[in-house]
């Protein structure tokens, strides 16, 4: 776990257990505290730069979220998200971006297409350079911008409740080989879309491409757990 914490900003308006909470859960989510990392709390006061008491509070957060729990002899230790959990969250987040492509090709503006067309154009060549994070970058911008082109502060906010979900598994989705440039294709024609102000086309789009980032997702996990139980 060396090195995969920063110190956390003891400047914030925020608690500092909040603060601990908030960088704890991040790595947990973007994959950089995998599933089965041993948490130990003296080791992470050290990397946040905290006392141990903040970092023991937001352990406690995690287990109640169900990210971390407790196992024998072993201590705390990041979960494993069970496949009806991961089924569950790529469901919803169909439905959800679904009706934000919609009502964005009902409201999107010429300023927020020119956006969304420079983004793509960006995603293309960064696959080229295979550069994954500039892509997992313009990726959560491209996705930004389409649910502010909504219009729908309250969908916006439901689907920013899942976004950290989103990162992580998009992260596991894009190491399929080929993904990375079918998803690219996938966002260059839901851009035609609504740019032809297409909501029905749209929706359909964003829908699909959940089903094939979850499709992707589930792909590499079977590798990953092949290839452990072959160890």
């Amino acid at each position: 776990m060396e090195s995969l914490l920063e110190p956390i900003n003891l400047d914030s308006y925020q608690p500092v257990r909040q603060e601990a909470y908030q960088a704890l859960r991040e790595a947990i989510l973007t994959g950089r505290l995998e599933p089965g990392t041993r948490l130990v709390e003296r080791k992470i006061a050290r990397q946040l730069g905290v006392s141990r008491t903040p970092v023991r509070e937001a352990i406690r957060k995690l287990e109640l979220e169900g990210l971390v729990e407790h196992h024998p002899r072993r201590g705390v230790v990041v979960a494993r998200m069970s496949t009806r959990e991961a089924f569950e969250v790529y469901s919803i987040r169909a439905v959800l971006e679904g009706l934000a492509a919609r009502l964005a090709a009902e409201h999107i503006n010429p300023v927020q297409l020119l956006k969304l067309n420079e983004i793509v154009r960006a995603m293309e060549q960064a696959c080229e350079e295979e550069n994954e994070e500039r892509l997992q970058e313009l990726h959560q911008e491209f996705n930004e911008t389409v649910w502010t082109a909504a219009e729908s502060p309250r969908l916006h906010q439901m689907i920013n409740n899942l976004a950290d979900y989103i990162v992580g598994f998009t992260r596991v989705g894009y190491s399929v080989p080929g993904r990375v440039r079918a998803a690219t294709r996938e966002h260059r024609e839901l851009v035609e879309a609504l740019a032809r102000g297409d909501g029905e086309k749209a929706e359909k789009l964003a829908r699909q491409h959940i089903e094939n980032s979850r499709h992707a997702y589930f792909v590499q996990v079977a590798l990953r757990d092949q290839k452990n139980t072959n160890i």
